[in-house]
């Protein structure tokens, strides 16, 4: 299989020449991009029979190679790939390999794909998320996917303040990883001993904070006991309990120096914040809209959660916790900002909108269904505003028609007993002489 990867070099190129899109091309001179690295877009036909996620061998510039079938594509389907047409010595990983796939893209779209055993129990049986990410929209080139990596016990139990790790990888080889995020959560193993297992309550102290480990290359081990080299970078949410701006989302990137200091009162390398409202049937009609500034305030990147753009995103949009996300690079993005973007994309998905049921839901209990407006963010709580329809239960509710007095009765009632009314007392009631 294929090993090799974008080099840093193709974020800068601003005038690259036409590239060949067809895998039958391949004999052709190699357009150079960069001195040690060249790369093309290859067109790839889904085969008949394919499903999404399922892994097909295609003949590549470089030889056999396995590329997964990304979500949305059908079989016949000519589908986009990224792969190289020269190898390197040593592939690169870390952030400079995530922004050379990024290349010069001005828009990038990450798409969650449907795990159907979590979609048909209502998330009883939870999966290991996938996400698929594309250059220039979902009909883009499939440049990226990311894998979720956590135990089924805490998907199940915890979720989704559960401890996990995502590598990202190229499409063309998702054994090739480049990237490992490391999300510090709760484990069901060890409750109130997890590495935070206060998520989701107001954040007030360091056990309720997000917190993911940017890792370079492909790391594994158990969350929060995980002793690998000093890490890229470090992604956290602030201690907002208290403080200013509280109703505010707000995520930090650190470099690996400040994620370690957490006292030390250094800058973040950029800052994401959100709107106040978001998610719930609100996803239906309105975009909510994420954005990362710089150290230096300038505003560079914009994280959109996508409303359903077709009948099949509503039914995935009330069926599953899927989501679409768009990140769109401004003119000023340099490529370390949009590799920070995307890793933030993944923390995002994370913290906001991986809750099951989130649009519509029935409450055994109260015996009601329950229609979620919109989620709205509270100190580092997540408040639903719900609508709640209570199903007819006599409990206090006015009678139905049918048992209402004075109403005919029911075609399958019983006969009433029949009564004889006499005027005149008959021979053996006459009293004797």
């Amino acid at each position: 299989p294929c090993r090799a990867t974008l080099a840093q070099s193709l974020a800068a190129s601003r005038h690259p020449k036409p590239l060949p899109n067809s895998a039958s091309m391949a004999s052709e001179q190699p357009v150079p991009v960069a001195q040690v690295v060249q790369v093309q877009p290859v067109a790839v036909t889904v085969p008949e029979g394919a499903k999404v996620g399922s892994v097909v061998a295609v003949q590549g510039p470089m030889g056999p190679a396995q590329v997964a079938v990304p979500s949305g594509a059908a079989p016949g389907q000519v589908i986009q790939v990224v792969m190289p047409v020269a190898p390197v010595a040593q592939p690169l990983t870390g952030l400079g390999a995530l922004s050379a796939f990024l290349g010069t893209a001005s828009k990038v779209e990450v798409n969650q794909k449907i795990l159907w055993a979590e979609a048909l129990t209502g998330g009883c049986c939870e999966q290991q998320n996938i996400f698929d990410v594309k250059l220039d929209g979902r009909d883009g080139p499939h440049v990226l996917t990311a894998k979720e990596k956590s135990t089924c016990g805490d998907r199940v139990c915890c979720k989704p303040h559960h401890s996990f790790l995502l590598h990202i990888s190229p499409a063309y080889n998702t054994d090739e990883v480049i990237m490992t995020l490391e999300r510090k959560g709760c484990a069901c193993t060890k409750c109130c001993w997890s590495p935070k297992p206060c998520l989701g309550c107001f954040t007030c102290a360091d056990c309720c904070t997000e917190e993911v480990i940017v890792h370079s290359g492909r790391v594994d081990g158990t969350p929060g006991e995980i002793d690998a080299p000093a890490p890229l970078a470090v992604i956290r949410q602030p201690q907002q309990c208290c403080a200013s701006g509280g109703c505010t989302p707000t995520v930090h990137f650190y470099d690996q120096l400040a994620g370690k200091e957490k006292d030390a009162g250094d800058l973040p390398l950029s800052t994401t914040t959100g709107p106040t409202c978001f998610g719930g049937c609100s996803e239906l009609c309105f975009e909510s809209a994420f954005y990362l500034n710089t150290a230096g305030g300038a505003e560079s990147v914009a994280i959109r959660h996508l409303t359903p753009r077709d009948c099949g995103e509503i039914c995935k949009a009330f069926c599953t916790d899927s989501d679409n996300y768009a990140v769109e690079f401004g003119p000023n993005a340099t490529p370390e900002t949009k590799a920070q973007a995307i890793a933030t994309a993944f923390v995002l998905d994370t913290m906001f909108f991986e809750i099951d049921q989130g649009m519509c839901h029935y409450d055994v209990a109260d015996k009601a269904i329950v229609i979620t407006c919109c989620l709205c963010f509270c100190y580092g709580c997540l408040c639903p505003c719900e609508c709640r329809l209570h199903l007819n239960n006599n409990n206090g509710a006015p009678p139905s028609a049918e048992n209402a007095v004075g109403a005919p009765p029911a075609a399958d009632a019983p006969p009433a007993p029949e009564t004889i009314v006499r005027d005149e007392p008959t021979a053996a009631e006459q009293p004797r002489a």
